[in-house]
């Protein structure tokens, strides 16, 4: 398959949309990459990974900006990435329905094998987990990958402690490992989900500790960012004690402010009703908009941008962390990323993102939280819908996030707009979740 340089994916209608939705209260535009950005400075060095560090017992050196696969399609930039010096790929079966392992297979015909480590996982709740069943699909993902082996085997979004211990999984996992086809195992997690193909019922925390504990998983996959911070520092904790590699996934928690006015008026323009708690969330969130300038000329920010690039800084000054892998499907994602790599945050970005999380931390609905479901009268699945949100604001991944929003079984957030919002009351971070649900009901079904 030759390969398309010019290809960069979906850029025009990411931007169309994104002049509906606003980040951090004002605090500029979608984040432009060094290649699009005219003032773009800095040498071919910069665009090259300076740091590797040893995943765990694992012993594999892994750049510390890896490479996750869950949107790819296109194989120049892994090609890209791996000549810039990123050697650790996680991906699954069922990423880009196939694509992601098909483009990573394409791109390993042409590279030392050795020389990377791949991840790749298998989700119990698609497809059958009996043993039969795990093995023909593990296998798929070896001729999808175009390779003879995977350096790890995860349980992708592990529904519950039980399956840490997985009979027919740990079998299958002893018996590819004697064949040779893989050399470790582990797991992701990203906290309560609900799927078609079932629910993922415990908390990140519960389930990633019980994986420790059980001993047999070397390398897992969870949510850690600086705003969410204290469900991930104790699973980080827990993995070094058992010399477990840490990678990270949705360390960018900036993009997740609304612009709520417009949304308001968006609503109104339909004749939805709009209840009272929406509009107190409304003012609340004036109050909060308000000095954003003031913000923006103090901290001299251009764009979100810089509060990104701080976030990913604050996840690598972790030495325990091991690798963060970035959703990148893009030149652009790419270098944002690479040039990342080695850095540590400095004072400055301590005292901007202390100012973020201050002044607009309480609209960011954490990751792998789900606290609030329980009080909600109509089932909404909460912390499912707001990372489909995260997905197509924070991420670009605007088909992806539609084509999930609009397959679930239980009801979405159509409901929002006039409900009393329990989930607000409910929520032990103050995040007004009803009037943001209402809002992801928006972007995610262009209402």
């Amino acid at each position: 398959m030759p390969l398309d340089v010019a290809h960069t994916g979906g850029m025009n209608r990411r931007k169309f949309v994104s002049r509906s939705f606003v980040a951090a209260a004002g605090l500029g535009s979608l984040a432009r990459s060094a290649l699009a950005n005219p003032e773009r400075s800095g040498s071919a060095n910069d665009f090259k990974i300076k740091e590797y560090r040893t995943l765990g017992r694992t012993g594999f050196k892994v750049s510390d900006v890896s490479f996750g696969a869950g949107n790819l399609n296109n194989a120049n930039v892994l090609a890209a990435a791996l000549d810039m010096g990123i050697n650790y790929i996680d991906t699954a079966e069922h990423y880009a329905r196939g694509n992601s392992e098909r483009s990573i297979g394409e791109v390993l015909k042409q590279r030392n094998r050795k020389s990377l480590f791949i991840t790749s996982k298998l989700n119990f709740m698609m497809g059958g987990a009996t043993k039969e069943k795990l093995k023909q699909r593990f296998h798929r993902c070896l001729e999808r990958l175009q390779t003879d082996y995977v350096d790890c085997l995860m349980i992708h979004m592990t529904p519950n402690v039980d399956q840490i211990k997985h009979p027919a999984y740990h079998e299958v996992i002893r018996e590819l490992k004697a064949e040779g086809r893989i050399r470790f195992t582990g797991l992701s997690n990203h906290g309560p989900e609900h799927k078609m193909a079932g629910p993922v019922k415990d908390a990140m925390e519960k389930v990633v500790l019980a994986a420790a504990e059980d001993g047999r998983f070397d390398v897992v996959l969870f949510v850690y960012n600086f705003i969410q911070k204290n469900q991930g520092e104790k699973i980080i904790r827990a993995c070094k004690d058992r010399d477990m590699g840490v990678t990270l996934m949705k360390t960018n928690p900036v993009k997740f402010v609304t612009d709520l006015e417009n949304t308001y008026a968006r609503y109104k323009e339909s004749g939805r009703i709009v209840g009272d708690s929406f509009l107190k969330a409304l003012e609340e969130y004036k109050a909060h908009a308000a000095p954003a300038e003031a913000f923006k000329q103090k901290y001299g920010l251009q764009s979100n941008a810089q509060v990104r690039d701080a976030a990913i800084k604050f996840v690598l000054s972790n030495p325990d962390v091991h690798a963060v892998c970035p959703t990148i499907n893009s030149f652009e994602e790419l270098e944002t990323y690479v040039k990342l790599s080695g850095q540590r945050l400095e004072p400055a970005d301590r005292a901007l993102l202390a100012a973020y999380t201050a002044g607009y931390g309480r609209f960011y609905c954490r990751h792998a939280c789900g606290q609030c479901e329980a009080d909600c009268p109509h089932g909404v699945p909460i912390n499912t819908i707001m990372r489909y949100h995260h997905y197509f604001v924070g991420q670009g991944r605007e088909k992806h996030a539609m084509e999930h929003y609009h397959a679930l079984d239980k009801p979405n957030a159509s409901l929002c707009t006039a409900c009393a919002g329990p989930c607000t009351q409910a929520c032990p971070f103050d995040v007004p979740i009803q009037p943001l649900l209402a809002a992801a009901h928006q972007t995610l079904s262009l209402a």
